[in-house]
């Protein structure tokens, strides 16, 4: 019996195969990042956030997107454009590096954080699902700023490893 000659009642006929995803070569798929989940933590201290977890495993998952600079808005050095001159008894200045990530597929919030090239971002404002284009072309977009620039860390962080079986986003 030939492969095509019937075909599984509602399944395709490649289910069962081992074949890895094709990832496609465009736009979209060029870059991966890691994506944890963050929720919120309120305490009497003040409000922070934690990695979230899902029936107690990590939210953690590779994601196929695009990530580019943002040309209009380079690496600053204060978040009012203006160069920190204030004295400080610790830290110092902190760089303002946004960048702009295209997915087609995207599960998290504002809350988010991603790894990109050692680095680790969190997203800044909602992310937004464009519609209006080819289905190839169909993706959500939003500015995410750097807050671990790995180059320049004297503590170094190395980003979460995505659980056995988690969900590859975007393929």
């Amino acid at each position: 019996m030939a492969v095509y000659d019937e075909k599984p009642r509602n399944r395709s006929v490649y289910d069962e195969s081992d074949t890895p995803k094709h990832v496609r070569d465009d736009l979209l798929h060029r870059d991966v990042i890691v994506y944890q989940g963050m929720e919120p933590l309120v305490t009497a201290h003040g409000n922070t956030t934690v990695p979230k977890t899902v029936d107690g495993v990590p939210d953690v998952h590779k994601v196929y997107c695009c990530v580019v600079g943002r040309t209009q808005k380079n690496s600053v050095m204060s978040e009012n454009w203006a160069q920190d001159t204030t004295p400080q008894s610790v830290g110092g200045n902190r760089e303002m590096n946004q960048v702009k990530v295209l997915a087609p597929e995207w599960h998290g919030d504002f809350y988010s954080r991603f790894w990109y090239e050692g680095s680790c971002y969190e997203v800044d404002g909602s992310p937004v699902y464009l519609p209006d284009s080819s289905d190839a072309a169909r993706h959500y977009e939003f500015p995410a700023r750097r807050v671990y620039a790995a180059e320049l860390a004297r503590n170094k962080v190395s980003p979460p490893t995505p659980p056995e079986g988690a969900a590859v986003w975007g393929m």
